[in-house]
């Protein structure tokens, strides 16, 4: 047998190499990514919120800032009243959402009141379906207002249905009533009772409105002592 003899004939390719971005282009980029990643998380993962008004005392004070999930009761687009797999809040949560009377503006309240109960608040204690809320007497808390003005109340524990918070009080009440939640509604309350226009002024606050719930405080500031407070930051709220 004739062994046959391959040649195989090496050809040589020539590869350009691609010009360099330049500098300017690569940070272009990274900035446009980064403010893609911003919006999506701010959007529908969590936002930071700052705390204006002295309406959620002693749980939140003027000048706290928040981390508040975006997700716990859906996905809601931006813009839009669309909530993607919508969730229901539950009693007891801090819960951040528009201000039904002018929803340009972000409030933050805790629900108090689900689909199908009956709230009423008499003589500043709170009753759901007839029964009324346990408290328990801590001693007085003294907080700033917004405007730096000073103010003292009773400080109390709150028993909401297994959800223990504090409450501020005092012996006279601001808004006595009876209502009955609608389905797809809440019922809302500032922890600050004698300071805060609530559900007992204005009504109920839609599934849809809601915007997040409340997670964590990240930093405080103490605009009228000029002071950070240390104590707050990484407190988890309940």
């Amino acid at each position: 047998m004739t062994d046959e003899k391959i040649a195989v004939e090496n050809h040589t390719i020539a590869v350009e190499d691609k010009p360099e971005k330049p500098v300017w282009r690569e940070w272009l980029e990274s900035l446009i990514l980064i403010a893609v990643l911003a919006i999506v998380i701010r959007s529908f993962i969590v936002a930071p919120f700052k705390i204006p008004s002295s309406s959620m005392v002693p749980t939140l004070e003027v000048g706290d800032y928040l981390f508040v999930s975006r997700f716990d009761y859906g996905l809601r687009v931006p813009l839009t009243d669309i909530q993607w797999f919508p969730s229901p809040a539950e009693r007891g949560d801090v819960v951040v959402f528009d201000y039904p009377e002018d929803r340009s503006k972000d409030y933050i309240k805790r629900v108090v009141g689900l689909p199908g109960d009956l709230i009423e608040y008499r003589a500043n204690r709170l009753y759901i379906n007839g029964t009324e809320m346990p408290l328990n007497e801590k001693g007085t808390h003294t907080y700033f207002l917004g405007d730096g003005s000073a103010d003292t109340s009773d400080r109390y524990i709150e028993n909401l249905q297994g959800v223990r918070h504090d409450v501020l009080r005092k012996s006279y009440t601001i808004r006595d009533g009876s209502w009955r939640v609608p389905e797809g509604n809440f019922f809302v309350l500032g922890d600050n009772r004698n300071n805060s226009r609530d559900s007992r002024f204005w009504g109920f606050v839609p599934q849809k409105y809601l915007v997040g719930k409340a997670m964590v405080i990240w930093w405080s500031w103490d605009s009228v002592r000029n002071t950070v407070r240390w104590d707050r930051l990484g407190t988890w709220l309940r």
